[in-house]
């Protein structure tokens, strides 16, 4: 019986390599499942290799046609958000962002890169309501604080940054964002009036 089997998978091999557009094709099998696969991969890798080079638009096509593997939709979609917001389509990066929240509501990387690209789109107001839900949320993660700030410093709103920036002091004292912060915040303070000038110092002494 073994011997029968392994006789007929060796014919039905040599059936299938000499096979040709003129013959017909033997169907294996799970066959087209696999050259599925296996073109999503290299259509992966393509576009892997499109965004290396800056050349999103056409990363963008060939994640498309990655996402067509069910195994790999999710990974894909992540890099295609991505990369529509590494072109500043920062609609389409949104919306694919919001999509992978409703997924995995508590990643804070993903709400991270949403409320960038909030910033980036100009939705400042939003940003920062991000942001400030996450400083509650993760009150040790660095990289909120620091963005959290530079939104704050973004819509005008020094004195709230100046408030942020202590917490950024005290908690994370060799930051290297600390030093250009304080400038742009006492400069904003002096511009705003709600700091003495090094003018008005001099002249008061």
């Amino acid at each position: 019986m073994k011997k029968a089997s392994i006789a007929a998978f060796i014919i039905a091999g040599v059936i299938f390599f000499s096979c040709n557009s003129t013959t017909g094709h033997l169907t294996v099998p799970g066959e087209n499942h696999l050259i599925r696969e296996s073109i999503s991969a290299e259509y992966l890798a393509i576009a892997d290799a499109y965004v290396d080079l800056e050349k999103y638009d056409k990363a963008v096509t060939y994640y498309l046609l990655a996402m067509k593997d069910k195994k790999l939709y999710w990974s894909v979609y992540y890099k295609l958000g991505r990369t529509y917001a590494l072109a500043k389509d920062w609609n389409d990066a949104e919306d694919v962002y919001d999509k992978l929240l409703q997924r995995d509501p508590e990643n804070v990387n993903l709400k991270l890169s949403r409320a960038y690209i909030k910033a980036m789109s100009g939705d400042l107001d939003d940003a920062m309501m991000i942001y400030k839900s996450l400083m509650k949320d993760e009150p040790d993660n660095e990289e909120i604080v620091v963005n959290y700030i530079a939104i704050l410093l973004s819509q005008g709103r020094a004195e709230l940054a100046e408030a942020q920036l202590d917490v950024l002091k005290e908690k994370f004292p060799d930051n290297k964002s600390i030093s250009d912060f304080s400038k742009k915040i006492n400069d904003a303070l002096k511009d705003d009036g709600s700091a003495p000038s090094e003018d008005t110092k001099t002249d008061k002494n």
